[in-house]
């Protein structure tokens, strides 16, 4: 959108414009249980075979005097723990060498994780712009993200890591490992691809890019449908969402817009 001149450019200076603005990230938390003689097999493992609970997900607990707004799904996800991919180890442990190889045959087996996918509110420092200093093969500018971890999601992650921290602890491991997502954040890592934003959904030109169906205001012929209309990252993926999107999308395309062709939609 931002190369092919479609709509204005998010300022963050003047908070003006729409192309690229709402870019969210997920706020991802961790504690990591140690037991001494729970066989636990990570090997195994499948997505949906996990469970969760939402008593710490964004409204449904009490925020007052908390100093944050949001939260998160906690939920123990055994997707499979790949042996070279995963070797969890106490804190402490050196890094490599006998000791680590130690641990590492002593922990793979009896280490389990339970995790707070938590939301990432829009700010206004966090966009997405053309670089100006880096093309590609082609010559057209880059992506440029600008993003941070705001002190409210810093805020809010020790909070819900630290109420999943009570919960490991009535499960009696040997040991917790509490780790809240803390900033600066970084590309380097993985701690999530569930990306929103840039091309946000709403009613106002003025603050949104797309209209209800996904229509580019003021190009009626042009859908966009994907993440990018999602306007803030809430406790969960966004994946269902988004295909829903998709769905409704195509379904207004074929019963109302090629009835009338260049018509925005209402």
């Amino acid at each position: 959108m931002l190369l092919s001149n479609v709509g204005t450019p998010y300022d963050p200076n003047t908070g003006k414009g729409t192309t690229g603005r709402n870019y969210c990230y997920q706020t991802a938390n961790n504690v990591r249980l140690f037991f001494k003689d729970q066989i636990l097999n990570p090997f195994i493992g499948a997505g949906a075979i996990g469970m969760g609970i939402d008593e710490f997900n964004n409204d449904n607990f009490d925020h007052s005097g908390l100093g944050f707004v949001g939260g998160g799904s906690t939920r123990v996800t055994p997707i499979g723990a790949a042996p070279i991919a995963s070797r969890p180890v106490p804190p402490g442990t050196p890094r490599w060498g006998s000791a680590w190889k130690k641990a590492t045959v002593e922990h793979y087996l009896t280490t389990m994780s339970i995790g707070c996918e938590a939301s990432s509110y829009p700010q206004k420092t966090n966009y997405l712009s053309l670089d100006p200093n880096y093309k590609d093969p082609h010559g057209r500018p880059l992506l440029r993200i600008t993003f941070d971890f705001p002190e409210n999601d810093q805020r809010m992650a020790q909070y819900v890591t630290d109420k999943v921290a009570e919960i490991a602890k009535v499960m009696n491991p040997q040991e917790i490992q509490k780790q809240p997502r803390k900033g600066p954040w970084s590309n380097g890592d993985y701690p999530s691809s569930h990306v929103v934003g840039g091309f946000v959904m709403g009613a106002d030109p003025s603050t949104s890019s797309v209209n209800k169906f996904c229509q580019v205001w003021g190009i009626p012929n042009l859908f966009v449908v994907g993440a990018s209309a999602v306007p803030n990252n809430p406790g969960y993926n966004p994946t269902g969402t988004v295909g829903a999107l998709a769905f409704r999308t195509a379904h207004y395309i074929r019963t109302q817009y090629l009835k009338q062709p260049g018509e925005m939609m209402s």
